[in-house]
């Protein structure tokens, strides 16, 4: 069964829960994300701007529609912006796998953008249903973006195991998004080394040392800590359909993943990391410098 395909009465949790989770997204978590790379300072000041109209919209404009579009189409433009800043330090040959990762993470916030812009238009993008183009937008952001920005700054300088697991998680984005539309054993594939990926960016965190976030390293190494907890749990929904099932408070396994994996790493593991790892400047080249 495709994951689109999964069947769920768990309307309660299904609704609204992911519309608030993505709001936290785009108005906090995208901003943070984008220092922590070294976007240019009135860029990020925008993206602060935008992302929290955004996410107000996603909060108080519960129909899709016009008015649900209009609140996030400034969020849409800067994010074009961002991307052509990752553009830019992809042009200019990443010399690590860190700064491949940081450039891939702001090439990303426009097609997270983009996705999020469908979903408030109730626009079935690539045939998928508004609640599963929200679903995509939220994967974009939270892994294509914030995981990629946090491994891209602490895995710099730790070595060719770290820079293994940064390269990992750079593939394992775009071959997630190519799963979500490509055959079922893609789709499976890809989620496992996403799911793989993260799982390493999580020992990357926990081993994160104290140079790099200062007296915020143990609260970076919790969300580390944590990530290694919900990879699992991806994993295994990745795997339902080989006799592994996932029931939080009886609710089924969409309503489950929501609330055990997708609220855990946007809240306690993204939103921590981001805001435990210091913000880097940019120098001339446009490369980041921490």
């Amino acid at each position: 069964m495709r994951s689109h395909e999964v069947v769920t009465t768990s309307a309660w949790v299904l609704v609204r829960l992911p519309a608030y989770v993505v709001a936290v997204m785009v108005g906090v978590m995208t901003p943070l994300a984008t220092g922590i790379v070294g976007v240019p300072e009135r860029l990020r000041r925008a993206v602060w701007i935008a992302g929290a109209l955004a996410g107000i919209g996603l909060v108080l404009v519960t129909e899709a529609g016009l008015l649900a579009v209009a609140t996030v189409v400034p969020y849409a433009v800067v994010a074009g912006l961002v991307g052509l800043v990752g553009a830019r330090r992809w042009l200019a040959w990443p010399r690590t796998a860190s700064e491949a990762a940081s450039a891939t993470a702001l090439a990303f916030v426009p097609a997270a953008a983009a996705w999020l812009v469908a979903a408030r238009a109730g626009y079935a993008l690539l045939g998928y249903t508004p609640f599963w183009v929200l679903l995509t937008a939220a994967h974009f952001h939270v892994a294509g973006v914030c995981l990629l920005a946090v491994i891209g700054r602490a895995a710099a300088g730790r070595g060719p195991a770290a820079a293994l697991v940064a390269l990992g998680c750079v593939i394992a984005v775009p071959l997630t998004a190519a799963g979500i539309y490509g055959p079922r054993w893609l789709e499976v594939g890809a989620a496992c080394m996403m799911a793989a990926s993260g799982f390493g960016a999580g020992l990357v965190l926990v081993t994160a040392p104290r140079s790099l976030a200062g007296e915020r390293t143990t609260v970076l190494r919790g969300a580390g800590a944590l990530l290694l907890a919900t990879m699992v749990l991806a994993a295994l929904f990745a795997l339902r359909d080989h006799g592994i099932t996932i029931a939080v408070f009886g609710l089924d396994p969409l309503a489950s993943m929501l609330i055990a994996h997708g609220v855990p790493n946007t809240i306690l593991v993204m939103l921590t990391a981001v805001i435990a790892l210091p913000r880097a400047s940019v120098r001339n080249n446009g490369r980041r410098a921490d």
